[in-house]
């Protein structure tokens, strides 16, 4: 009979040993149950083992009965229940005495897992509260830094004639150009306009003279007057007039290719050069 309860026994741990966290949730307390009933009834009905052999093998089942308390260490409340039965099987048998230490071994093995699980706890709240709080750092961050663009010519009056007149300088300048080109060329007459050296409206820029010359040639040339406005120069000054500065400030530009030497060779001398974009190079007062 005993030997029998050890080979059950034995096959209980094996069982534990190889099985997940949630089926010992499921079958911990039928099995421990099962168990203890085999320990008590082998403290009643092993008498054909006798003397120190019966003792030994007694000692050795109790023994496999700690190991099944092992088996539970990761289940805090399911061990605490099988400690308890072990403790009130232990009160009646006979050897339970000299086994004792199986039991206090298991008993520490549960205290001990269940320590660990709730410092493991006490981690991850911690690392959950910091990541809370370094996220809440960095949110105001991101929102300083996401600032609206500054539409610099917001303050500018444009009149049915200003904004015709802007239309056709930019189509006859830029008509060639990509939709940016054409902004560029947009946003050098809307920097004039805020710029004291000269006119303060767009049409004024777009016809001022100096020295008697003009400062558009298709004003000149006529250009200005024969152009048919794309729907691409309407959306490119449109850009310009609402979206921010994309010229860095650029009050004139000059397709070099296309210019007279000795006209470079005037912004080469006294103008700032900014950047080349498209046929335009684009510069500012040094």
């Amino acid at each position: 009979m005993m030997l029998a309860m050890k080979n059950l026994l034995r096959e209980i741990v094996c069982f534990f040993k190889n099985t997940s966290k949630k089926a010992l949730q499921n079958g911990a307390i039928l099995a421990s149950g099962f168990s203890l009933v085999l320990l008590v009834s082998s403290n009643g009905q092993g008498k054909e083992c006798a003397g120190k052999r019966r003792e030994a093998m007694e000692c050795e089942t109790v023994a496999m009965a700690g190991e099944v308390v092992e088996a539970f260490c990761l289940e805090p409340d399911l061990a605490e229940q099988v400690r308890k039965e072990n403790q009130a099987y232990a009160q009646k048998g006979s050897f339970a005495s000299s086994c004792q230490r199986i039991f206090e071994e298991g008993q520490r093995a549960v205290q001990k897992a269940q320590e660990e699980q709730e410092a493991q706890g006490k981690r991850q709240e911690q690392e959950k509260e910091e990541a809370v709080a370094a996220c809440a750092r960095v949110e105001p961050m991101q929102n300083e830094l996401q600032i609206e663009p500054v539409n610099p010519y917001g303050g500018i009056s444009i009149t049915d004639k200003d904004y015709e007149a802007l239309l056709r300088i930019v189509e006859a300048e830029a008509g060639g150009e990509d939709p940016q080109g054409r902004t560029l060329v947009a946003e050098v007459i809307l920097n004039r306009v805020l710029a004291e050296q000269f006119a303060s409206s767009v049409y004024d820029v777009v016809f001022e003279r100096t020295g008697g010359s003009p400062q558009f040639a298709p004003t000149a040339d006529g250009r200005y007057y024969t152009v048919e406005v794309m729907p691409e120069t309407v959306k490119a000054v449109e850009q310009a007039i609402h979206g921010e500065d994309v010229s860095q400030g650029a009050l004139f530009f000059s397709a070099r290719s296309k210019a007279e030497k000795n006209d470079m060779a005037w912004f080469d001398r006294n103008l700032k050069w900014l950047f080349q974009y498209g046929g335009h190079e684009f510069y500012t007062l040094p």
